[in-house]
């Protein structure tokens, strides 16, 4: 594709390589490849006991941060050369090297795959997931039979699992995404990998249409695409995340085409992996309030939609020992605001339970507002959309009471579309979470709970403010003309 984005070009030759600005593309990928083939070697084996000292965690912090932050800092020297066949060739290639080398190697400091590896084993027979927590499987199983043989072929997967006394959390999508793992690699981590792999190429394809359609060069594609951080927490460590770009992105595509119903199924999907992505809904539904019935015929698809894909875990929270029902009234991690606020309301109340009672209800309701207002604002452009898109994600995220490094997936696409500086520079950041299995110990983590856990949020809330003092539309990136090289 020329700078005007009518075709691609083509040559031949050295001279034309040169000519053509491919060396600069060509040197970044071979650096983010070293670096990230380096880190691989560096964090295989590490464990959790492992990561008890400062020692052992700063390489996986650095290996990540420091490449992650250099690519920030050139991408638009490697977006501004020409769109040709060979330096979208490159682009692709490299950002697959960076998740392909992570098959074969155990995932350093994560364990959550293994309830992946379980609830997939137990869909792929048409088992219910939602029905036991893993730890009624310890040892002998006196219960069903279509459980018994899963249960004693699978004990060292069973036994792994986090908070296993916890029925499942995942909702169904997730939950098929696992299944289909499990007959691809039963019970091994790259049959995940596989899949949110091909998740992951399913968002460069959206990203790039998106560039495309907004003017812009789809190299800035490399903000995502070869992003360190991006690759390891999604491929490398294995998160369910990986497949939500997809469904949020896909909305806002089919949105700003008026493919209402299409949008909306795509978003009852995406919160059948996770179930943030409901909160885009209002941005679909709110063009339709002039028509009683649009509204109402589309509230309805969308609710149907839901029945399947998050209906099941909803229903489960119903009962006793819901993993979603502790994750909502009890989580948090990473979030140093969340932290003090906590902290400061229980000082006020007395009481531990009542603070959580008034935070999270009070963060989950400035999450609607956030939701609600980017709906009623804009208009239906793809720019429009996109950037309305990103502010309901980011703030999904930084209102979240737990924000796990993974998590940053539910806006960094868009982010990376948008060219929003302050939310990019969270990839580079946000590695400082691993500083939490050091600091655990020390006193159950209270400097990093109150303290460390700033250190990836303060910088980007900070640029979010400075941007904002400015005057400047969470889209702007999106409609600012593309330079030239």
């Amino acid at each position: 594709m020329t700078e005007s984005g009518s075709s691609i070009q083509s040559g031949g030759g050295v001279a034309s390589i040169r000519r053509s600005g491919i060396v600069p593309l060509v040197g970044a990928g071979l650096f983010v490849v070293f670096c990230h083939a380096w880190l691989v070697v560096v964090t295989r084996g590490l464990t959790h006991a492992d990561a008890q000292s400062f020692v052992a965690v700063l390489p996986l912090i650095l290996g990540l941060a420091v490449p992650t932050g250099l690519l920030l800092l050139v991408a638009a020297r490697l977006a501004a050369a020409p769109v040709t066949r060979l330096a979208i060739g490159v682009v692709v290639v490299v950002g697959l090297v960076l998740r392909l080398i992570w098959f074969g190697t155990p995932p350093p400091l994560e364990d959550d795959f293994y309830r992946y590896l379980w609830d997939g084993a137990l869909v792929a027979r048409g088992l219910d997931p939602y029905a036991y927590p893993p730890e009624a499987f310890f040892g002998e199983w006196t219960g069903s039979a279509a459980y018994a043989g899963i249960a004693q072929s699978a004990q060292d997967v069973v036994r792994k699992i986090n908070f296993p006394d916890m029925r499942t959390i995942y909702p169904s999508v997730a939950q098929a995404a696992f299944a289909i793992a499990h007959v691809v690699m039963p019970f091994e981590v790259d049959g995940l990998r596989l899949v949110f792999l091909a998740g992951e190429i399913a968002t460069l394809g959206l990203i790039v249409m998106m560039l495309v359609r907004l003017g812009q060069s789809p190299l800035w594609a490399v903000l995502y695409w070869w992003n360190p951080f991006v690759a390891f927490m999604m491929v490398g460590i294995a998160h369910v995340d990986a497949l939500i770009p997809p469904f949020v992105l896909g909305a806002v595509l089919a949105l700003s085409r008026e493919r209402v119903l299409t949008a909306l199924v795509l978003i009852g999907l995406g919160a059948g992996i996770k179930v943030w992505p409901i909160l885009l809904a209002p941005m679909v539904l709110w063009p339709l309030r002039q028509s009683l019935v649009r509204i109402a015929g589309a509230s309805v698809w969308l609710g149907l939609v839901l029945m399947v894909a998050v209906g099941p875990v909803v229903f489960s929270a119903l009962r006793p020992g819901s993993g979603l029902s502790a994750y909502a009234s009890g989580w948090s991690n990473n979030n140093a605001i969340y932290a003090w606020m906590h902290y400061g309301i229980a000082g006020l109340f007395g009481s531990w339970e009542t603070a959580g009672r008034v935070v999270r209800p009070m963060l989950g309701l400035a999450t609607a507002v956030i939701a609600v207002a980017m709906a009623v604002r804009g208009d239906g452009s793809l720019p429009s959309l996109a950037g309305r898109a990103l502010v309901i994600g980011a703030a999904t995220f930084y209102l979240s009471p737990a924000q796990f490094p993974w998590y940053a997936v539910w806006f960094l696409p868009l982010a990376a579309v948008s060219r929003n500086g302050p939310l990019l520079a969270a990839s580079a950041l946000l590695p400082s979470y691993y500083l939490f299995y050091p600091l655990w110990p020390v006193d159950n983590g209270t400097w990093f709970f109150y303290g460390t856990a700033f250190i990836h949020a303060l910088p980007v809330l900070g640029g979010l403010l400075f941007v904002w003092h400015r005057g400047r539309s969470p889209d702007e990136h999106i409609n600012a003309p593309r330079s030239t090289p």
